[in-house]
């Protein structure tokens, strides 16, 4: 039955009862018969509506979960990064990282003269080793918040370590802030540089450059609260700050609920045409460190009891005699407080990044150029403690030191990638040391997909003037589960 047909004996029974036609006598059968047909007509299209109903149901979420992907794309394809929507079902995403490597080294020193590593800053362990593998589970919360963790396996050439590397809350648009507004609490890698956001998995290369391992332990992830806020400009601007308790590499030695740092940090960015985009940032990371040597200090007082920090300031003069801002020089040199002595004072890191993406045939996942630099600027004010023999000894250090990377990676193929990277740091000012160290590394990788990758690099470190290693380190990195998009 066609829809003209029903039109008509609609408008026929509607306009019935005002008609002046003449009476006629109908039966009981033929009223009936009419009753009945117009009953199947209306389930007829009833149904017809609640069928047109459906798909346009199922259209309005196909087109929600398109939305969805292209949020995500863009803040791994684009230089807008934009903010992913996270599903409220209150399932948790639940994913794996899964990373291991082979290294084989020249050299059995590792240390880089004139400065202090951290544990994670070290150049890890040689043969076969764990590396690490990473648990996430993520979700959001509510309608206003969402909340992720992500706890390492760690082995460090000592042992498996399980370490919790992220645990924060983070806002939604439903919370109310202002449009482009995002405050984060708790434990994360902070936003310092281009590199410290991303889990070291998502490098490009198999460790990480010499100014992240010296000046950050290869990244800084102390527990404290962020807010960021993207301006609605045509480009893409970005602006925030933090604050933290100052537990973390390169400060040490929260007391109580103290703020021993903040950070501030301001990002630009855009498109040139449609198959390049670029991003350049500054940086800034400004807190006290007490007792900081090697791994991750804590406590104000170091490891040989010292207390007062602004002693060396006032031109402090230990029980062993030896002065420290008033140009004292012991027979040891500065070169051991640098290397192996413990820093008490104020630090502030400062760093500039810039990125260039080029997809040459319009679409990155089968040709890109990835153009990537980073410089940090170390200043510190305070001084150094170092233990020999049972005595305690200090040097006064009034300045610091700058290091920087660049790199370039190109994927020719969909599967595969090369790349080559140069880092150097200066060393510090008054330590003593004439060499600067620095670093080459060329690499290649294999993504059989996107969840998968086995990565082969040969890394050149030149750290001291008699000190050269010649590195060869096999990776591969596995992905399971549900995983979001990195950023750009």
């Amino acid at each position: 039955m066609n829809i003209l047909r029903f039109a008509v004996i609609t408008a026929f029974f509607a306009v019935l009862p005002f008609s002046h036609i003449p009476a006629f006598a109908a039966s009981d059968q033929e009223i009936e018969a009419l009753k009945k047909e117009i009953q199947e007509m209306r389930s007829e299209y009833e149904n017809r509506i609640l069928k047109m109903e459906e798909k346009l149901a199922e259209m309005k979420t196909a087109a929600t979960v398109d939305k969805t992907k292209t949020t995500y794309s863009k803040s791994r394809d684009s230089v807008y990064p934009g903010r992913a929507i996270y599903n409220s079902t209150l399932n948790p995403s639940i994913g794996a990282i899964l990373g291991g490597r082979f290294a084989a080294f020249s050299s059995d020193e590792g240390e880089i003269p004139g400065f202090v590593l951290g544990h994670e800053g070290e150049r890890g362990a040689e043969g076969i080793s764990l590396g690490e593998t990473e648990l996430n589970l993520s979700t959001s919360v509510d309608d206003k918040f969402y909340g992720h963790i992500t706890t390492a396996l760690a082995d460090h050439g000592d042992g498996v370590e399980i370490e919790l590397e992220e645990a924060y809350v983070e806002t939604l648009p439903g919370f109310g802030l202002p449009t482009g507004t995002t405050i984060r609490i708790g434990r994360a890698f902070w936003t310092m540089g281009y590199l410290n956001e991303h889990h070291a998995h998502a490098d490009d290369f198999a460790d990480r450059s010499l100014p992240y391992r010296v000046y950050l332990d290869k990244g800084f992830n102390d527990t404290g609260a962020q807010i960021s806020y993207v301006l609605p400009t045509d480009f893409y601007v970005e602006a925030g700050g933090g604050i933290f308790r100052g537990d973390d590499f390169p400060f040490a030695g929260a007391e109580g609920s103290d703020i021993n740092s903040f950070s501030a940090f301001l990002r630009v960015g855009g498109d040139i045409g449609e198959n390049s985009s670029w991003r350049i940032g500054g940086y800034l990371l400004d807190g006290e460190a007490s007792g900081r040597g090697g791994g991750h200090g804590h406590g104000h007082e170091d490891e040989h009891g010292h207390e007062d920090e602004h002693a060396a300031e006032n031109g402090h003069e230990d029980e062993h005699g030896h002065e420290d801002e008033h140009g004292h020089e012991d027979e040891h040199g500065h070169e051991e407080f640098f290397s192996a002595g413990m820093f008490t004072g104020d630090t502030r890191l400062y760093s500039v990044d810039f990125r260039y993406v080029w997809a040459p045939t319009g679409n990155i996942r089968q040709k890109e150029v990835l153009l990537q630099g980073e410089y940090f600027w170390r200043d510190e004010e305070g001084y150094y403690t170092l233990e020999e023999g049972g005595e305690v000894r200090e040097e006064h250090l009034d300045g610091g030191s700058h290091g920087w990377y660049a790199q370039g990676v190109f994927k020719f193929s969909p599967k595969w990638r090369i790349g080559a990277r140069y880092s150097q740091i200066y060393s510090p000012e008054d330590s003593g040391i004439d060499h600067d160290p620095y670093a080459v590394a060329v690499m290649g990788d294999w993504s059989n997909s996107e969840f998968s990758r086995i990565r082969l690099q040969y890394n050149h470190e030149k750290l001291g003037e008699d000190l050269s290693d010649n590195q060869i380190l096999l990776q591969y990195i596995m992905s399971i589960g549900a995983h979001a998009a990195h950023k750009y």
